[in-house]
């Protein structure tokens, strides 16, 4: 029986977009007057780019990303794994978009009939589901559950092995028969495998260093791309800090954000014995959660063999680099150091304070109901003498009691009590026949932090304690 009056206003903790105050338009408008007032760079921000990319942005990545993640050394339970080196620019090119670039990935290193399966984390981002049907992957998605420390690497060993063993019974591997042929197409892969490693979209977990490690050496064995969207590692910040701030702590540290894990790129970097050609990973980035999605622009990084062979996909040889424009605007906030301020002393400091309100809600309404917080093991830094706990990103993964579908609560959340959030069967691999954890999978939910401001996230978990007291026993 609905309610007398839907509440009002709409809360979506589903919408995984930056509120609109936190947009750095200010910092934007200064690069479009410092790039449209130099004739020089204006032309060659408004003109067809190289299809690597703009040089000067290329160049601001890899610095930026070696200051990040190369740095220090990814610690490895293999004592034979190299120092990082600083990324070089040979190692970027620039694109428009994790999601754009993810189809360029496809067109460039996958074949319908060569590539036998995509493999895809489940819960998943659901959005990329589209993107690998378009490639000509429809109805050869399959989703691999995730564990505390992430991806279930023995579930995908075995998936995998038992596709690659009905190939090699049924002959095809004795016709290698492709759409996509040599010198045009010099590597195919046979298998893709598609994750968020770092505060992971909707998991919200963060891999260890060690489950890194074995699905690299994984992918090693059976020709695989690991493709990673790495968009949220630089949005964290240590739970004692958020702790220290209090619920509606807002400190404008100058302090850099906590160093993100080494992502795969980097283990598959550092590790002996891979492809040093073309490699097994690539590191799918975008400028959408620390800029704007509506930058349309991001970068990816892998062997230097490999983004000469990504820029050179029918679409960037018509048209050039992916978001010229933007690119150069991008540029310039990351020369003059605003984007890193914008981090440093806006986005970090709302979202931590966001996350230690939702987990605060969620415990002080959800919990007595039965709902957990389920994000998987924590990562951790080592801070003198201790570790400490590092959170970050934009999402929250809550589990609903036994009994209870997520799908069913979000259904009456949306029609009663005017509430969208991401509930399980919106994060499944489409057409896989299902991971081995759906019992818990069908339990799972999504809340995002981005979109509303704080007094709406709470009153957001309040509405869902009320769609639970309905499903509760009387």
């Amino acid at each position: 029986m609905a309610i007398e009056a839907v509440p009002q206003p709409h809360i979506n903790l589903q919408r995984g977009w930056p509120s609109p105050r936190l947009l750095p338009a200010k910092a934007l408008l200064a690069a479009a007057e410092g790039v449209l007032s130099n004739h020089s760079r204006a032309t060659d921000a408004m003109l067809y780019g190289p299809n690597i990319g703009d040089p000067a942005l290329r160049k601001g990545v890899a610095e930026w990303l070696s200051r990040l993640y190369c740095l220090r050394s990814p610690p490895s339970t293999n004592s034979e794994a190299s120092e990082p080196e600083p990324i070089t620019p040979e190692r970027i090119c620039i694109t428009n978009g994790a999601s754009g670039n993810l189809a360029a990935i496809l067109s460039g290193f996958t074949d319908p009939v060569y590539t036998r399966r995509i493999w895809m984390v489940e819960p998943t981002y659901f959005l990329a589901c589209t993107i690998f049907d378009d490639a000509g992957f429809q109805g050869r998605l399959t989703g691999v559950p995730e564990e505390d420390d992430g991806v279930d690497v023995e579930f995908l060993r075995a998936r995998i092995n038992e596709v690659d063993q009905e190939a090699a019974k049924s002959g095809a591997d004795a016709e290698e028969i492709t759409f996509k042929n040599s010198p045009q197409y010099p590597k195919l892969y046979r298998h893709v495998i598609y994750l968020v490693p770092t505060f992971s979209n909707p998991s919200a977990k963060t891999y260890t260093f060690a489950r890194r490690e074995a699905l690299i050496k994984l992918a090693r064995e059976v020709d695989a791309l690991v493709v990673t969207d790495d968009c949220y590692d630089f949005l964290s910040w240590t739970v004692q800090e958020q702790e220290a701030n209090g619920v509606n702590g807002h400190s404008k540290s100058a302090a850099m954000p906590p160093p993100p894990p080494p992502r795969l790129i980097d283990v598959d970097n550092s590790l002996p014995g891979g492809d040093l050609k073309w490699g097994n990973a690539v590191s799918n980035g975008s400028f959408s959660k620390v800029l704007g999605p509506g930058m349309r622009c991001g970068w990816a990084e892998a062997t230097p063999e490999f983004i000469k062979r990504l820029n050179q996909v029918g679409a960037t040889l018509s048209g050039g680099a992916p978001g010229q424009f933007s690119s150069t605007l991008i540029e310039h906030v990351l020369q003059t150091g605003s984007m890193e301020q914008h981090i440093r002393e806006v986005l970090v400091p709302t979202y931590k304070a966001r996350c230690a309100i939702v987990q605060r809600a969620i415990e002080e309404y959800l919990g007595p109901l039965g709902v957990k917080i389920d994000i998987g093991r924590p990562y951790k830094l080592p801070v003198g003498n201790n570790r400490e706990q590092v959170m970050g990103g934009f999402f929250i993964y809550i589990t609903f009691p036994e009994g209870i579908a997520a799908d069913d609560v979000a259904t009456v959340a949306l029609k009663d009590y005017n509430l969208r959030f991401l509930a399980s069967g919106a994060m499944r691999v489409r057409g896989s026949k299902g991971s081995s954890n759906e019992a818990l999978l069908s339990r799972g939910a999504r809340l995002c932090w981005a979109w509303e401001e704080e007094d709406m996230i709470i009153e957001g978990v309040k509405r869902i304690a009320s769609v639970l007291e309905k499903f509760s026993p009387a």
